[in-house]
């Protein structure tokens, strides 16, 4: 989907450049820097979804976006995992959505609101979080023997305390 955007991009950058400079000559160039720096962006952001991808390990998930998100959520704040995506479910503010175009396939529910950095950096109170992943049913098995273990581990600790 994005790759179709940056071939309107593309097909724009050179219309509206051979347009403009009929009448001026400086504000086509200007236009086509400022058109040929969003053509940038939007290609370095395509690669970035394939080079920063969603990471569950042992010290938690790192949530990831391409470069406009960078999470990480804490093993022990994870309560469990679900497939498919309501939005009306969740009080608005409250779901840090980190899929780009395509719809979210898991929400992580979290035990309570945590403080995520959302899009570019900026700090959000979540209690949520909606992904859009390649191999869903993978992800969700993986974080339960994840999360199990996790619990588990607090339990023996506790125990032992």
């Amino acid at each position: 989907m994005l790759w179709a955007l940056t071939l309107i991009l593309i097909v724009e950058m050179a219309l509206v450049h051979l347009l403009l400079s009929r009448w001026s000559g400086a504000a086509a160039l200007a236009l086509g820097l400022v058109s040929g720096l969003a053509l940038v962006s939007v290609v370095a952001l395509i690669l970035s979804f394939r080079s920063r991808p969603v990471v569950l390990g042992p010290d938690g998930l790192r949530v990831r976006a391409g470069f406009l998100i960078d999470a990480h959520v804490p093993l022990d704040e994870i309560a469990f995992a679900q497939s498919g995506f309501a939005p009306a479910d969740y009080m608005p503010g409250g779901l840090l959505k980190a899929s780009l175009l395509n719809a979210p396939n898991i929400v992580v529910l979290l035990r309570g609101d945590i403080d995520l950095p959302g899009p570019f950096g900026k700090s959000r109170h979540v209690h949520a979080v909606a992904l859009a992943l390649d191999e869903p049913a993978r992800f969700l098995a993986a974080i339960e023997t994840v999360v199990k273990a996790a619990a588990a581990e607090d339990r023996s600790a506790l125990a032992a305390a």
